[in-house]
């Protein structure tokens, strides 16, 4: 493979590992958040300043404190990891959760180039340079290069472990390209995303709550476009018709912090134009649409239909569903749906609610705020468990 392509690391793959939550390892990715956090006005609110706080050793002490039982876990080895193209930052977990394990990662990242992805790896390379880090030379690895089966096949062939991002058929093509019989498979396919509001919680609140949740929101659905697998396309309304003016005033509210914080190209009206046209021909459930501005498109539904999930936007494109109650819920959700982020509920109400129904799909359910939180916990895996082995010793 041409030296090119590696942004971190060398043209040489190496099965190096080191302990689960190594001390070099800890204290490798607490100077990772030090370095981000020391630019707070350069990143401001980005994703880049999200992942540095997540990144402090506060945090990564309480991972391991959830990982260490009476069994003995060892690292899985080489572990290849294809990230998605629509979420740039997402390499940079994805890198965490093998390298903490003990693994050695090799990362391709997006090949198209992003100032995120750019910096990250300039600032990891002078980590590396560090002597009390050069252990680790070997075991960070990221890679960039166009689609090139022949490369990816190469690689996977020497890996232990895979982590796959991407949509349906990109995972359904690298989960067969062929790799060592044991080797471990992860993938993260397409997702879809929700979210489900109480009003009467909702109305209740102050006008700096109010306000506050409107924030919430924008973080959970604006930070990556509404591209991430997480993002909701869907807001359904718990409550009845005389509480319109309370969804009308969320959205106006939310219309004007968007246009605050971000100015779309004209392209995305183009765009939501399309997607317009496209809705009114392919669905019979429109009943009608809102344009606030080019940053926000709202489309009420009169019923949730099967395969609701293909009811999906982008650049703040949402749909919404007003309902007494959530019983047409059970009816729709697939395996395909991921998160589901509420507000005026509880954690006891949806447990309950998910054992009696026998819903299949949905792997995170958390309050709006928190859908772009990274958890060991994702798609129902237990990352932290998936790249480490356990030896059984009597």
């Amino acid at each position: 493979m041409n030296s090119k392509f590696f942004l971190v690391g060398s043209t040489k793959f190496e099965n190096k590992t080191l302990n689960p939550f190594d001390d070099i390892i800890c204290d490798f990715f607490d100077s990772l958040s030090q370095d981000i956090l020391k630019k707070k006005k350069i990143f401001n609110d980005s994703d880049i300043l999200t992942l540095g706080f997540w990144l402090r050793k506060k945090n990564i002490l309480k991972l391991k404190d959830s990982f260490y039982d009476e069994e003995l876990k060892r690292p899985q080895g080489i572990v290849f990891h294809i990230t998605p193209n629509n979420v740039p930052i997402n390499f940079a977990y994805s890198l965490f959760f093998g390298l903490i394990t003990g693994n050695t990662n090799i990362v391709k990242v997006p090949s198209k180039k992003y100032l995120q992805v750019e910096y990250l790896c300039q600032s990891i390379n002078n980590l590396l340079k560090i002597k009390k880090f050069n252990i680790l030379k070997k075991m960070i690895n990221i890679i960039r290069y166009e689609n090139d089966d022949k490369i990816t096949e190469e690689i996977s062939k020497k890996s232990n472990a895979r982590i796959i991002w991407g949509g349906d058929q990109t995972v359904k093509k690298i989960k067969n390209i062929s790799t060592p019989v044991k080797c471990v498979d992860i993938a993260f396919p397409d997702r879809y995303s929700f979210s489900v509001v109480n009003l009467e919680s909702l109305k209740n609140l102050n006008n700096f709550d109010f306000l506050n949740f409107v924030k919430k929101f924008y973080t959970d659905n604006y930070t990556f476009d509404q591209n991430a697998c997480n993002s909701s396309h869907l807001v359904f309304w718990i409550g009845k018709k005389k509480d319109k003016e309370l969804i009308k005033k969320f959205w106006i509210e939310l219309n004007s912090y968007v246009n605050k914080k971000i100015d779309y190209p004209d392209t995305v009206s183009t765009d939501k134009y399309n997607k317009i046209c496209n809705d009114l021909v392919y669905f019979s459930n429109i009943k009608k649409l809102k344009i606030y501005s080019k940053s926000l498109h709202v489309v009420t539904l009169n019923k949730l239909i099967p395969k609701n999930e293909l009811q999906r936007g982008q650049w703040g494109y949402f749909y919404q569903y007003l309902s007494n109650d959530l019983s047409i819920l059970p009816k729709i959700i697939t395996e395909k749906y991921q998160t589901l982020s509420y507000f005026g509920l509880d954690r006891a109400f949806f447990k309950k609610f998910i054992q009696k129904n026998e819903i299949r799909g949905i792997d995170r359910i958390v309050p709006i705020g928190r859908s772009m939180e990274m958890s060991y916990l994702w798609d129902g895996y237990n990352l932290l468990r998936a790249l480490t082995r356990i030896i059984d010793i009597k």
